[in-house]
């Protein structure tokens, strides 16, 4: 195969942000730990710590991983009767899909510092994170349809305008929590500087679709057919290369008020910002055409139909491979509200959305979850209506141990231990903390 990538451009389109999705990925359990844990300023910039001092141990301060798709294994791989071989099905997962677009999301978060400082007012914490973004909004209409039904004129040809952004990225930064108003409101902010690792992404407003003719010939069209890849590379030597020069800003902003005694409303907006990639820029593209008529392309074959198909384009459309310019994508924004009851001091019940704004139209994550709040230790379940629409079931552990702070945090316990090819989604986190001041500043308040 001559530059596979190039199909790949033409066919998949690949970036992230846009239009509706299947799937998205929360954090609402972890939310839920509120104060006890320094980690719940990276999606609830308010802090107002029980102990005086917090340090993220490095790599073991903050490790999380989140998957979240609109299919699973067991709806795209079936079993040949008879046999114990699998093999693909893809019209099951195509009638598996929900509406026009099925959405693949991931994230990992590495913390590499995090401390935090207990003011008399609020709180002052310093951070470093390694952070990674996966989202891939696959079009019903193109490739899964593709491979479901064949390209034909009862199939009413394909249209393709998926979406793709993987980035990978440092955020360091500063966050700040002030208390008002004799302590009933707390606002919260957090200034990140990112350093860009590596990204691949789609242009926005990208398509490309194939119809079949009476006569089995194809008409053409495509329009801003451009994938982007840039970031860390591998140089002549084999070594790989890294840049500094991909740079970006951003922040996180977070309030909360209390309505009446013990009722609590809390809002954060997370990861409001942008990176500029400015350097090894490289452009995978087909030029723009509008209703080219080619020959079609026999599916049936046993050759190679990316080849043929490939051949087919290289005389009728310029695509390739190119120097790119500059270009900036936006950090995967999503926000939180929630409202919270505490009761006789230890009963603490939370009504929270969460929301990705990234991903447009897409259904809300709502929890309902409660925990028992005691002197050093907390721990609750929540019951989480995920995108797709079904029940998810959550945990939440922190709990103190000497100088030392262990928690544990889960949205869907009951997928993780469920079969893995039935898994949806799947969301784990955990940590450990060095604590000081503990009892000093939960006897003051």
């Amino acid at each position: 195969m001559k530059n596979t990538i190039k199909l790949i451009a033409l066919m998949a389109n690949t970036v992230f942000t846009s239009h509706s999705v299947c799937a998205q990925n929360s954090q609402v359990s972890l939310f839920h730990l509120g104060d006890y844990v320094l980690q719940t300023t990276n999606i609830s910039p308010v802090y107002i710590p029980k102990n005086s001092f917090s340090l993220g141990l490095p790599g073991l301060g903050g490790v999380g991983a989140q998957l979240s798709n609109g299919f699973t294994a067991s709806d795209l791989l079936k079993e040949v009767p008879g046999t114990n071989r699998l093999e693909y099905d893809f019209l099951n997962t195509y009638n598996t899909i929900k509406g026009d677009y099925n959405t693949l999301s991931q994230t990992a978060n590495v913390t590499l510092l995090n401390l935090a400082f207990k003011r008399k007012k609020g709180s002052i914490s310093f951070f470093i994170n390694a952070r990674e973004n996966v989202n891939w909004q696959m079009s019903k209409k193109g490739l899964i349809h593709l491979m479901a039904n064949g390209l034909t004129q009862e199939s009413n040809g394909i249209f393709i305008d998926d979406q793709l952004n993987t980035t990978a990225y440092i955020e360091s930064g500063v966050g700040f929590t002030q208390q008002f108003f004799n302590n009933k409101l707390a606002v919260g902010i957090r200034i990140k500087s990112l350093i860009g690792l590596a990204n691949g992404s789609t242009q926005n407003n990208a398509f490309a679709s194939i119809q079949v003719n009476d006569d089995y010939t194809w008409t053409i069209n495509t329009r801003n057919a451009v994938a982007r890849v840039t970031g860390i590379q591998l140089a002549d030597n084999n070594e790989f290369e890294f840049t500094t020069d991909n740079t970006g800003l951003g922040f996180d902003i977070g309030a909360t008020y209390e309505i009446i005694p013990n009722l609590n409303l809390e809002v954060a907006v997370n990861d409001i910002g942008s990176i500029t990639w400015k350097k090894g820029v490289k452009e995978y593209y087909i030029e723009d055409t509008q209703n080219l008529i080619v020959d079609g392309v026999d599916l049936k074959t046993d050759d190679d139909i990316l080849d043929k198909l490939e051949d087919e384009l290289d005389e009728d459309l310029e695509m390739g491979e190119r120097e790119g310019k500059s270009y900036t994508t936006k950090l995967a924004t999503n926000s939180y509200a929630s409202l919270s009851y505490l009761l006789a001091s230890k009963h603490l019940f939370r009504a929270t959305m969460f929301n990705k704004h990234t991903i447009k139209n897409t259904e809300s994550v709502i929890a309902l979850g409660y925990n028992i709040a005691l002197d050093k230790t907390t721990y609750g379940i929540v019951g989480i209506k995920n995108a797709q629409g079904n029940l998810d079931f959550g945990f939440n552990l922190a709990t103190k141990l000497g100088p030392l702070q262990l928690y544990l945090v889960s949205d869907n316990v009951n997928q993780i231990f469920a079969k893995p090819e039935d898994a949806q989604n799947i969301n784990l986190q955990f940590g450990i903390n060095l604590v000081f001041g503990y009892n000093k500043w939960l006897n003051a308040n």
